[in-house]
């Protein structure tokens, strides 16, 4: 039987199926010309008593965005078949999760980024006796946060700042010593935002039978 937060995930996230036609893209650089690389993350929910959401540290020694918080994910290979498989590929290189333990279940909305990459999010459900291993070349450290305190907007501080006469809200969370912010906030919020929308959904066709 699949679990409640399962089937509340699978109601956010938009299905694979139907490919990304219907996600809405979210432009948080200041162009809006398509960036020219493409990349998939994995936003793993840890299907615990009170769920969670696995976040890395990116290591210092990287040249791109050392030490900030992020999603597993990377850029998308020549040999990976799809996104969904590029987002699993980086998780097991990453933090060593093997495909076993998670359950791919839909996509979020694409963003583009000022580092010049179309990011496109995974949402999977990971089993709960999972234990990481991160890769200490890539990532420094490995860290949780309740659900409902990382997709709450209201959690969040946000600051609208101007890129090339184009408005950018910028939203940041601090937790436990770490700073949330960036496209790691958008996707968080924007799985929120989801959520509460399909709940929304689900309790005014309740209200129609």
């Amino acid at each position: 039987m699949l679990s409640e937060l399962h089937n509340k995930l699978l109601s956010a996230v938009s299905p694979f199926d139907q490919g990304v036609s219907p996600l809405k893209l979210n432009v948080l650089r200041k162009t809006d010309s398509r960036p020219n690389r493409t990349a998939a993350v994995l936003v793993p929910v840890l299907d615990n008593p009170q769920a969670e959401i696995l976040l890395t540290v990116r290591s210092e020694k990287l040249e791109q965005h050392p030490g900030q918080v992020s999603f597993p994910g990377g850029s998308v290979d020549q040999t990976d078949r799809s996104a969904v498989s590029t987002a699993l590929r980086e998780a097991e290189e990453e933090i060593g999760l093997d495909f076993s333990q998670v359950s791919p279940l839909g996509f979020l909305d694409r963003l583009d980024t000022i580092s010049d990459y179309r990011v496109l999010p995974v949402v999977g459900l990971v089993r709960s006796s999972f234990i990481w291993k991160p890769d200490h070349r890539e990532v420094s450290e490995v860290f949780t946060v309740p659900l409902e305190i990382a997709i709450n907007h209201r959690e969040y501080s946000h600051k609208v700042i101007s890129e090339g006469g184009k408005s950018i809200v910028v939203s940041s969370l601090n937790w436990q010593g770490h700073k949330i912010w960036g496209i790691t906030a958008a996707i968080l919020l924007n799985l929120g935002s989801r959520m509460e929308n399909s709940s929304c959904e689900a309790v005014g066709s309740s209200f129609q039978k």
